[in-house]
């Protein structure tokens, strides 16, 4: 295979500059029940491989159907990346069509992020992609990143006229990341203002797309791909009338359905440390996954990726002052304070509660009158562990519980968790007694319960203190799908493309790889799946 990254970065990773491989995958038809389970080495899922998850087991071929619809362009799924690779296949000049499980287009979040090119050298957009690989435990695949570095900025300005030629109006965050002694300039929708969020856009770009000749079956799940000799060449789905409808795609099929985090058989196989936590939707059933890995294509290595994170951005004060858990006790070294990683620390709570209750994952930061006095000074010294935004949107500690001591503070606390059925089971004295053996511990300068460094020993006083309600309960996303090569084409268990099969969005893997999806550069999920999206429409309607 040609090694893509011989060539100059910013131009082979460029729209419409990612060459078409047209190597053969597996041949196998795929379905919707499992009935049969898949030739070794076809649907390596984990790190236990393929055999004994039901999910993986392929079924008989559907061959009868009620109705055919030949396109050029198949997408599976009504989301960001699947309205954006409509858009970029379309106005290439191919017939398309999106097919979605749902009964409207659908996304979630607040912003999308992409790399301001005018004002970012390659040095500084070679950093970012290290940074993002850094963050992600060095399992990123760095073409994929560049891919998103190189086009974001392309696609999340169409992104933003759209929606605003569609009566959803941006606003626009701007922001700088420092790597390695380069500035990173970040551009960002953001749609916090809106009801609906980011969704809202999706909506109203959806509508556009079907005025400008996108045809979308709603309420039309894909329940297997067709594949002939070896080639994925269109879309088995069911309508209302549960029937089985074919969509052939003769350039090829998108998968941008999404992760599996409504699924719980797939959470506790391929992310198992989500167990407890609620999940976030209910139509994110990894079911086109497994379309695609019944067809032969190969999911990204276990654990992936999580995203536990929702916390309002007037509790994100992401600074290591004392934690208190659902007991009243100190539980950790602070110096871990991002919302991303601290559901990390939940686990053992939502067990005490048979992971049947999903609060056990909050906790109380105990925050001192001076708290701001500190921001500064740990946040140039610490960039990538400190933060009081989200987005433009700052903390507001008139919403926090505050009191002028700390037997008031306890008692605020315990009326604050019984008012949203926290189960929390501490008394005030609990409180008072781990808020003096913290201050104890700063006195000393050193912690002898956690070792957390001497600079972030700050004792709990004022005249005015506070208790921050923080940690998140659900579960967003999980960004690991099936891997993908620059071009987002599907690999089989021999790492080849599959022709005619593509990923993009969360649907698509190997651009994250950490435990934990990180906050640094924030959107950058959606500005990435609206970027795989954008680059693979077009690619796929080159072919």
């Amino acid at each position: 295979m040609e090694n893509r990254m011989e060539m100059t970065r910013r131009g082979a990773l460029k729209l419409g500059g990612l060459a078409a491989v047209g190597l053969f995958g597996s041949s196998m038809l795929a379905g919707c029940q499992p009935k049969e389970s898949p030739r070794r080495g076809e649907n390596v899922g984990g790190a236990s491989g393929s055999v004994g998850a039901s999910f993986l087991q392929a079924p008989e071929p559907i061959t009868d159907f009620a109705q055919t619809h030949d396109y050029d362009v198949v997408v599976v799924g009504a989301g960001e990346s699947g309205l954006s690779a409509a858009h970029t296949a379309s106005a290439a000049g191919a017939r398309v069509a999106v097919v979605q499980n749902i009964n409207t287009a659908q996304t979630t979040g607040n912003m999308a992020a992409s790399i301001d090119l005018t004002q970012t050298d390659e040095a500084a957009v070679q950093a970012c992609v290290s940074f993002i690989n850094w963050k992600s435990d060095y399992r990123s695949n760095r073409d994929l990143v560049n891919v998103w570095a190189h086009n974001s900025q392309e696609a999340l300005a169409w992104w933003a006229d759209e929606a605003q030629q569609g009566g959803v109006e941006p606003k626009f965050h701007d922001a700088v990341l420092s790597y390695n002694g380069y500035d990173i300039h970040l551009h960002a929708n953001t749609y916090f203002h809106v009801e609906g969020n980011h969704n809202a856009a999706a909506l109203a770009i959806a509508e556009r797309l079907a005025q400008q000749g996108v045809e979308f079956f709603y309420n039309t799940p894909c329940v297997q791909l067709a594949v002939s000799e070896g080639a994925v060449t269109g879309v088995i789905c069911k309508n209302e009338n549960d029937e089985h409808v074919l969509f052939n795609a003769a350039k090829g099929v998108i998968l941008a359905c999404g992760d599996y985090s409504s699924n719980r058989e797939m959470l506790d196989y391929y992310s198992p440390d989500t167990k407890g936590f609620d999940l976030f939707t209910t139509f994110r059933d990894g079911s086109a996954l497994c379309a695609g890995m019944w067809a032969g294509a190969i999911m990204t290595p276990t654990v992936h990726t999580k995203m536990i994170h929702g916390e309002p951005a007037n509790v994100r004060l992401e600074m290591p002052f004392l934690f208190l858990d659902m007991h009243g006790r100190r539980f950790a070294d602070e110096t871990c304070c991002r919302m991303g990683y601290m559901n990390n620390f939940a686990r053992p709570y939502l067990a005490e509660l048979g992971f049947e209750n999903s609060f056990g994952a909050k906790f109380f930061s105990i925050v001192p009158g001076n708290w701001e006095s500190y921001y500064e000074q740990w946040k140039a010294a610490h960039p990538y562990d400190i933060s009081q935004y989200n987005g433009a949107n700052k903390v507001d500690p008139s919403k926090w519980i505050s009191a002028t001591s700390v037997e008031e503070l306890a008692q605020k606390m315990i009326d604050y968790a019984a008012e949203n059925e926290l189960p929390c089971d501490f008394d005030v004295q609990t409180v008072v007694d781990a808020v003096t053996r913290y201050n104890e511990v700063c006195a000393s300068g050193r912690d002898e319960d956690f070792g957390k460094s001497a600079e972030f020993l700050v004792p709990i006083e004022g005249e005015t203190i506070y208790a921050v309600p923080r940690g998140s309960n659900k579960l967003p996303a999980i960004l690991g799908g099936l891997v993908v090569n620059a071009d987002h084409q599907c690999l089989n268990g021999e790492f080849q493309p599959i022709q005619g099969l593509f990923a993009v969005g969360n649907a698509s893997g190997q651009f994250f790889g950490g435990v934990d999806y990180p906050m640094d550069i924030e959107g950058l999920s959606i500005g990435r799946a609206i970027t795989s999206g954008y680059v693979c429409g077009a690619h796929v309607a080159s072919l």
